[in-house]
């Protein structure tokens, strides 16, 4: 349309009119001549009054007809409106978007950067790192001279003792100041001998510590020899105290007897009530 008003325009000035005077002959309001003029169709109310004065101005003007009418096929094949871009609806979604948004957005995927080669190099050089640390560590440790410490007897010996082995060398230590032997304790019996009392017998199968009280009364403490069986006869009740109950067995009347645990000083005990023989 401005092609066309344009071309008015210069048609005017040719002819030496004004616009006031094509106003008052034409009988249209001058700012809708120079709309003509410039093209605006939105300054006249409807292409159709466009349109019609539009086709007066010309005639007015002497314009050939069909050369207007060409003029307006051209602008109508240029002003042919655009037809809106169809719109996608997105599944999952109550939105729409377009093709044109839908291939950018695309396109930004695309340009995402993939970090599992990133991972994957960083692992490797974690790894590389690694066995390099671990070769170097063992190469100098091969390279440090071997030391050899001498073993002597007494590291041979054990750094900690058991309570069986301390009750063992101190009633050892215990004998040794009374000026006792070994084989001054067996020829010495326990307990004084009670004729009419069945016997407690006591089997050792190594030596161990052992304490005999009656009612609370310390009768012996000290070591038990190997093989050896003692007879002890008594009229009281006797408790047989040891920390080795697996090496020893304790016989009373023909019965063996069992031990009770002391948990507070992780011995056992035998309990025994000696009574007459039937016989």
């Amino acid at each position: 349309m401005k092609e066309i008003g344009e071309y008015l325009k210069n048609r005017r000035n040719e002819l030496g009119i004004s616009l006031d005077k094509a106003e008052k002959d034409l009988k249209i309001r001058k700012k809708y001549l120079t709309a003509l003029e410039e093209g605006d169709e939105s300054t006249i109310p409807g292409k159709t009054y466009f349109i019609g004065y539009l086709r007066n101005y010309a005639n007015y003007l002497e314009v050939d007809q069909d050369f207007v009418n060409q003029l307006l096929d051209k602008s109508e094949q240029v002003a042919e409106p655009i037809e809106p871009e169809p719109r996608i609806r997105r599944e999952r979604t109550n939105s729409y978007t377009s093709k044109m948004k839908r291939a950018v957005h695309l396109k930004k995927d695309k340009t995402t950067i993939n970090i599992v080669p990133l991972l994957k190099t960083a692992m490797v050089l974690i790894l590389v790192v690694g066995f390099v640390f671990i070769l170097n560590q063992f190469i100098y440790r091969l390279r440090q001279p071997i030391r050899i410490v001498p073993i002597t007897d007494k590291e041979t010996t054990p750094m900690e003792k058991t309570m069986e082995q301390e009750m063992l060398e101190i009633a050892q230590d215990n004998m040794e100041k009374e000026g006792l032997s070994e084989s001054k304790i067996e020829e010495v019996p326990i307990l004084t001998p009670l004729p009419d009392y069945e016997p407690i017998e006591i089997s050792v199968t190594e030596p161990i510590w052992l304490k005999i009280t009656q009612d609370e009364q310390i009768l012996f403490e000290g070591i038990i020899i190997s093989n050896e069986r003692i007879l002890v006869k008594t009229d009281g009740l006797v408790s047989l105290i040891t920390s080795s109950p697996n090496k020893m067995s304790v016989i009373y009347s023909g019965e063996t007897l069992e031990p009770e645990s002391l948990e507070k000083y992780r011995m056992v005990a035998y309990q025994i009530l000696p009574y007459p023989s039937k016989n």
